[in-house]
């Protein structure tokens, strides 16, 4: 066979096969996936301050309608400024409205900016939040912005949708509350309580009934609860009260959850910064925290399990007995370092009705710096962000997708199908 030949043979074998990967159907149970995606850096940058900014690369917001039928049809994307740089709850999205929420945690750089000395300190400042109208999952747009504080590091929306919660670096500004209309836009400020701690906080997250808040501190380390009072005829809230005495979690503890009866409240300790080079491999911890909500006694410690190295995410399934943890690893090192590792992975846990944690396995895959995974409707399937794949020449982030198998020994099953994004993917939620 001529060399004409056997290019034109390799040719068509690799059209094949991309078709194939393409033609799996997807198993999803969702409307639609939005996702965000920081254009700004290379997710090496957390470890060399080396920038890799693609000329003319913009943040997007990214809406993908399921079912999906052909490849590329369903993806769209508008102009919306994030960053990857944030606790880990970049976005929610209303349980009322159409409309998603998404913070600027940290402003654009220009094209020409090559190397930052850190991501943390040297980036322009963000300070706003973009509200984006989801209502046609084909047609996002923006519909407004309103600011924060400076540096936004985590919003979550109630429940009930009435009311957003932002804490972000600004003195002043560390914690607001901010009341919704119908609409969905800020008409109220609630203050934080007068014996609220002092220092910056982190996370804020919702209890599934509405009236309870977690807040976590960076310096000192804790976490704590709030509890909201209602005025009775309008029921919109008040007052805020710290409830029972904060509890110290580990040295880094990021985003946590609540289990969706509200029983338990799960936080992991990434244990140091992405951008520090440990001496050592760094395995996080994960803690699952019980409150007491009704002020009679002291919060909790329940359990602390290990989780895998340099862990950046995690998801409970909505019966709540499962828990999907990712870990980075060092996926996110410069390309030339001999301690990159081009496989991140996946554990899965099994949650007893004790608070309990036992793992039921680990999964590798490849791809840089996974930052999200959501659970879908029914519960039997994921999806994981990645930031970007191992590629020379154009650079493009993803999300993957795998089947959860539950039962005695859950497990998890790759699917054969993926959503190729724009590089930084790193924030995913369903529209459910």
């Amino acid at each position: 066979m001529s060399l004409f030949h056997m290019k034109k043979l390799l040719i068509s074998l690799l059209i094949l096969t991309s078709i194939h990967s393409f033609s799996q159907k997807l198993s999803f149970d969702a409307k639609g996936i939005i996702a965000i995606s920081d254009a700004d850096m290379a997710a090496s940058a957390f470890f060399d301050g080396k920038i890799f900014k693609e000329k003319g690369s913009k943040d997007v917001f990214s809406t993908i309608k399921f079912p999906i039928e052909k490849y590329g049809d369903e993806l769209k994307n508008i102009v919306v400024s994030n960053s990857a740089i944030n606790s880990g709850r970049a976005m929610a999205i209303s349980p009322i409205n159409h409309i998603a929420y998404v913070i600027e945690s940290r402003g654009s750089i220009p094209d020409n900016t090559t190397e930052v000395r850190s991501i943390n300190t040297d980036f322009p400042a963000g300070g706003f939040i973009s509200v984006v109208d989801i209502s046609d999952v084909n047609q996002p747009k923006i519909l407004y912005k309103f600011p924060t504080g400076k540096n936004p590091l985590s919003v979550d929306i109630s429940p009930n949708g009435e009311y957003l919660a932002i804490c972000s670096e600004e003195t002043g500004k560390e914690f607001q509350i901010l009341e919704l209309d119908t609409a969905g836009k800020p008409v109220r400020i609630i203050n934080k309580p007068q014996d609220f701690p002092e220092g910056k906080v982190t996370d804020i997250t919702w209890h599934p009934n509405n009236n309870y808040l977690v807040f976590t501190m960076e310096e000192s380390k804790e976490i704590g609860l709030l509890k909201v009072t209602r005025d009775g005829p309008t029921t919109k809230i008040i007052r805020l009260d710290v409830i029972g005495r904060t509890l110290k979690v580990g040295t880094l503890p990021s985003a946590g959850q609540f289990t969706p009866d509200g029983k338990f409240y799960l936080v992991p300790d990434l244990k140091i910064p992405l951008g520090t080079k440990p001496d050592s491999e760094i395995t996080g911890d994960m803690f699952v925290l019980k409150f007491n909500l009704d002020g009679n006694g002291d919060h909790f410690l329940i359990t602390k399990t290990r989780l895998g190295e340099k862990p950046t995410g995690f998801a409970i399934s909505p019966n709540g007995n499962l828990v999907v943890v990712i870990n980075a690893k060092q996926t996110y090192y410069s390309w030339e370092s001999s301690e990159l590792n081009k496989k991140a992975s996946l554990s899965l846990y099994k949650l007893a009705n004790d608070g309990m944690l036992s793992n039921a396995g680990d999964y590798d895959f490849e791809g840089i710096l996974p930052k999200s995974v959501i659970f879908d409707n029914s519960g039997q399937n994921i999806a994981v962000s990645v930031f970007d794949y191992y590629n020379f020449g154009k650079h493009f982030g993803g999300i993957e997708f795998w089947k959860v198998h539950n039962g005695d020994k859950p497990s998890l099953q790759k699917q054969d199908f993926k959503l190729f994004m724009p590089r930084g993917c790193h924030g995913i939620q369903i529209i459910k």
